[in-house]
């Protein structure tokens, strides 16, 4: 018996240390298996069911680097009479990322219009007043240039909204005068400047001789213009209740001999700007389910019908 057992243990032994060695290189397996995921790359495996995200996410980067093709040579064909042009476009839902060309601060016309109208629309969400509070005409306000509220008789009663309206579809400079002397000249600059518009300054009211023969204009540009129209697309400027009245009022515009006139199928949200040497033209088009945000400012134009002109016909070659 004891022969027996000292046989039998030994056995027991190899059989255990066997056993051991298996797991022992079982356990050095798995643990190199979890390395290799762990240091595997994600790219590098790919199912069959995120293949299809993969292939979106691709062809919509290639639809924004490829959005711009060929603008450079259409401004080169239309913008080519002379005049001085400088060109905001943006395509928001291709791409997040606007084509600029030659932004630079030019005297605003009654584009400035457009952040005046942001500005109150900023007082009214504040309650610091309300749109539609009711504000007397004097014969002081009336000026020239733009507009039809210079005609109205004297102590004529209107909402803020109606002479806000009328400061965007008519260009009316008597109702944009009111609107400064309502509001303040240095209380709409500071909310321009807390916008972070590098380029935009209201430096005047309107048809205010003295002040332009001192050298004092007021100024923007494309680039701080497509960004506010850009805020309205979005509902982003003040609220998407003030963005809305906004749009409304632009919508209303009535010059339309730019681009209107140039794209007649379209619903435009714009306004325009005039003053001796410019025409400026800027706003959202909608066509077709697609939508572009197009700024144009000219100086030192060879005629102002050319300039129209040329500007026509590049919109009509640039809008979706």
């Amino acid at each position: 018996n004891l022969n027996m057992k000292n046989k039998i243990i030994p056995i027991t032994f190899l059989v255990f240390l066997f056993t051991l060695m298996e797991f022992v290189i079982f356990f050095d397996n798995s643990s190199q298996k979890s390395a290799s995921c762990i240091t595997s790359k994600p790219e590098t495996i790919v199912t069959k069911e995120m293949r299809p995200v993969c292939e979106a996410a691709s062809s919509s980067a290639v639809a924004t680097s490829d959005v711009f093709a060929g603008i450079q040579g259409k401004i080169s064909a239309n913008l080519n009479d002379g005049t001085e042009y400088s060109v905001y476009l943006a395509y928001p839902q291709k791409s997040s990322s606007p084509y600029v060309y030659k932004s630079k601060p030019m005297r605003s016309a009654s584009m400035i219009k457009v952040f005046i109208l942001a500005a109150v629309m900023e007082e009214d969400k504040a309650g610091r007043l309300s749109i539609d509070e009711v504000m007397t005409l004097k014969s002081s306000d009336k000026v020239g240039g733009a507009g039809i509220l210079a005609g109205y008789a004297n102590g004529s009663r209107l909402s803020m909204r109606e002479i806000l309206r009328l400061m965007i579809t008519e260009s009316d400079n008597t109702a944009t005068n009111m609107i400064i002397d309502r509001v303040g000249m240095n209380k709409i600059n500071a909310y321009i400047k807390s916008c972070g518009y590098k380029d935009t300054v209201l430096k005047r009211k309107m048809m205010d001789t003295v002040a332009v023969r001192a050298g004092r204009e007021n100024i923007s540009s494309v680039s701080d213009l497509g960004e506010i129209f850009r805020k309205i697309y979005y509902h982003s400027c003040v609220s998407q209740k003030h963005d809305e009245i906004m749009l409304e009022f632009l919508k209303g515009q009535t010059d339309k001999d730019c681009f209107p006139s140039a794209i007649p199928n379209a619903v435009i949200a714009h306004k325009t700007g005039a003053l001796v040497g410019l025409y400026d033209d800027g706003g959202i088009i909608y066509r077709n389910g697609q939508d572009t945000i197009l700024v144009i400012m000219t100086e030192n134009y060879t005629g102002e019908r050319s300039a129209i002109n040329h500007m026509k016909a590049f919109a009509k070659s640039v809008a979706l």
